[in-house]
This record gives C-alpha cells, sequence and structure tokens, in this order.
C-alpha cells in the first residue's frame, strides 16, 4: 500500500510478537485457530516487501503474506490479490463491532474506487513492549511504502489507515461458533 505513515514496527520486536502473542494483545479470549493464525503471521515479522511475493524466503507483498498464512495456519487457499481475497465467495463481511482478532481487514487507496488495494490481519490491542503501541489497536501485514517496508505491526488508528480503512472480513469461525 503507498504512503503509509510511521507507526508499524518491524524485525526489532519480532521475536517479542511472535514468542508472546498470547500476551501482548488485550482482547476477548480467540479459539485457537485465530490464535495460531495470529502467532504464525507475527513470526513473518521484518520479512522484507517484495511486489509479487509470496515466500518468506523470497519476500511478501500483502495478498502473498496473506495468502501464505491462512494456507500455512489454517488451511484455507485464498485468492492471489487483495481485491480478489476481499470478493472470494469464503470472506464473509461483518461490521467493525464485529471483528475478532484473527479477521482481515481490508484498505482501498482511492476510496470512490471499488478495487480493494491492500489486506492485513487485524491482531487486537496491543499491551506489550513497543510503548507508541500500547492501547491501540492493531493489524499485520506486508506494506511497500513508507520509512519502512516489509511484514510489520501497524495501528488501526494511525492517519493514513484509518483514511484508506474499508472493512472487516471472516475467514475463521467466530469464537465459540
Amino acid at each position: 500500500m503507498e504512503k503509509h505513515k510511521k507507526f508499524c514496527k518491524t524485525a526489532a520486536f519480532a521475536f517479542i510478537l511472535a514468542a508472546s502473542a498470547q500476551m501482548i494483545f488485550s482482547a476477548p479470549k480467540v479459539s485457537e485457530s485465530r490464535q495460531k493464525l495470529i502467532t504464525y503471521a507475527l513470526s513473518f515479522s521484518g520479512v522484507k516487501y517484495v511486489f509479487g511475493g509470496t515466500t518468506p524466503e523470497s519476500g511478501f507483498d500483502c495478498s502473498g503474506f496473506i495468502g501464505y498464512t491462512v494456507r500455512n495456519a489454517a488451511g484455507i487457499q485464498l485468492p492471489r490479490s487483495a481485491n480478489a481475497i476481499y470478493n472470494y465467495s469464503l470472506v464473509e463481511k461483518i461490521e467493525p463491532n464485529e471483528r475478532e482478532p484473527g479477521d482481515l481487514i481490508f484498505f482501498k487507496n482511492d476510496m470512490n474506487s471499488s478495487r480493494i488495494t491492500h489486506v492485513g490481519i487485524y491482531c487486537g490491542v496491543y499491551n506489550g513492549k513497543i510503548k507508541e503501541f500500547n492501547g491501540k489497536r492493531v493489524f499485520i501485514s506486508s506494506v511497500s511504502d513508507g520509512p519502512k517496508t516489509g511484514v510489520q505491526l501497524c495501528m488501526i488508528d494511525e492517519r493514513f489507515w484509518k483514511n484508506h480503512f474499508f472493512a472487516y472480513g471472516r475467514i475463521l469461525p467466530r469464537t465459540g461458533a
């Protein structure tokens, strides 16, 4: 996604994020499959951004990262682009107040366009060692522009992401369902 701003973190905290994923996000307890997806996604923090990238060895673009993560952590094969993932029949569109950690979050560069341009995994509210993230809603994705690129944790309410947010989608069953 173009022109994202400064509030994303990469490799410096990758080990902290992956090792303590359950403890750093304050959210209602989520299902084991959702926790597995988040923990697996966080394990790729710091992997470089590569347009068209679909593996940790080659690097990831946003949809390549989501596809790889969801396929390996949840056994679900997703389409290749962010727009195709959003429109995929297995992705249930949900309201923001229905989101849970492990749901997908979608963004648009141009809100007048019908095309989704970015996708990530919602992680919950952060309560860990990265000060500027504490108490903030975050997601993980592979970003293409800004001071840092690659797989990283980003704040949903940071101005750029807030202004480009479009929707949430569910691919895993609701916790408790």
